[in-house]
């Protein structure tokens, strides 16, 4: 069975909302959806069948549908996550929540009593499930599907589950419950204990920690989606960061699934620039363009084809801050999207990579480099580390050129 999991993480929540668009256009379904937090509340409507009910939360309220509060208050904390860098923070609005002067989330409880269908997702085909704590002298999970839930009882568990220690909170059913990131942001396991066999997760993060905890689950098959940038705060609700959130969603769902390219920035899926291409590409740099590069990074080996892919391509890797795992495709794209880095080309646009191949060819500048003195005269503004890494670039994008890349067979 095909499950699908949603992380929490606040209004970071509007990332699953264009996940999920790439996901019904790509015309992925779901025996089953589960979350925790803000992934719960997603998944309700989701399983209940009203995306356009979430898509009109997510960027058509502000909020003031979330949360009753003053607008200088909001503003003050917006941008506030539950990390270690804003810890500070934190612990104060947590000791406010103590106190009974919490965030007052009444505004999202009436959302959510006027939006959410119960009998439609009990009587739904798909699972539904979601994570909660309550306090009982100790933290106690409740890992809950739809059957484990009372009847006429889903939304308080929905906002159980929703329940962020800095919010007032009320006791329910005698309990006082919190949010579900306290036991698992990221419940693969309610699916895994049914059966599900091939999951996919969208998460609302990029930490080790996460993706430690999906290592468990090796034994299904996993496809993980997640932000390829920082998120931002977990109540900014902003009108233009949810729709930057959910664009980003939608873009990085589609690279997971091949039908963008591309390492930072979004391209069409050009099958010219295979893995193939992109190695023979790299592999005939010229002798002469080995020998500068290794003038450059000090190495002190003979230029041959064996110290390109002993040495400079793993120190290419570096430069380029890509994942360990990287490929010669990664090198070949992360090399041209450098350069629309410089130029400060956004990055939340679909491009054509050919057009970009051929925009660079005709901007790119030769490279004055004194190796002796380690210094490349027309970028007096970089430091040392940075002359280095540009020089790299320029040469080999100089080289690619040469090449005539487009030219070679498909």
């Amino acid at each position: 069975m095909k499950g699908l999991v949603l992380e929490g993480g606040g209004t970071k929540g509007a990332y699953q909302l264009g996940a999920y668009k790439a996901l019904k256009e790509l015309g992925i379904e779901f025996d089953g959806i589960v979350g925790t937090s803000i992934g719960a509340l997603n998944a309700a409507f989701l399983v209940q069948g009203d995306f356009e009910t979430m898509q009109d939360i997510w960027l058509n309220r502000d909020y003031r549908s979330f949360m009753d509060i003053e607008e200088d208050f909001y503003e003050k904390y917006k941008n506030v996550e539950f990390k270690a860098k804003d810890i500070n923070v934190v612990i104060n609005l947590m000791n406010k929540a103590r106190k009974n002067e919490g965030i007052d989330i009444t505004p999202l409880k009436n959302l959510l009593k006027e939006n959410i269908d119960e009998e439609k997702i009990r009587k739904s085909s798909k699972d539904f499930g979601l994570v909660t704590v309550y306090l009982d002298k100790k933290i106690v999970p409740q890992h809950l599907m739809k059957e484990d839930i009372p009847e006429g009882k889903l939304v308080d568990y929905l906002i159980a589950s929703s329940s962020l220690p800095i919010f007032q909170l009320e006791k329910f059913e005698d309990k006082r419950y919190l949010d579900g990131f306290l036991s698992d942001n990221t419940p693969v396991g309610l699916l895994a204990n049914k059966g599900y066999d091939d999951i996919i997760v969208i998460r609302l993060s990029n930490d080790v920690a996460g993706d430690k905890n999906l290592q468990k689950y090796a034994d299904l098959k996993l496809t993980v989606i997640k932000p390829s940038m920082v998120l931002g705060g977990s109540l900014n609700k902003d009108k233009d960061h949810m729709e930057k959130l959910a664009k980003l969603g939608y873009m990085d769902t589609m690279k997971v699934f091949k039908r963008y390219d591309g390492v930072k920035y979004y391209f069409n899926a050009d099958f010219i620039y295979d893995e193939e291409t992109c190695f023979n590409a790299i592999t005939n740099i010229d002798i002469k363009t080995i020998e500068d590069i290794c003038k450059i990074l000090k190495i002190k080996r003979e230029p041959s084809l064996r110290v390109l892919l002993e040495e400079i391509v793993p120190q290419l890797g570096e430069i380029l801050h890509l994942e360990k795992e990287f490929t010669y495709k990664d090198i070949f794209y992360s090399i041209y999207e450098r350069k629309l880095e410089e130029n400060n080309i956004d990055v939340l646009n679909l491009y054509d990579f050919s057009k970009v191949i051929d925009l660079v060819n005709s901007k790119i500048e030769p490279v004055d480099y004194d190796y002796e003195n380690n210094d490349n005269k027309p970028i007096i503004l970089l430091n040392k580390k940075e002359k280095n890494e540009k020089a790299i670039i320029n040469k080999l994008l100089n080289d690619f050129k040469n090449q005539s890349l487009r030219k070679m067979p498909i």
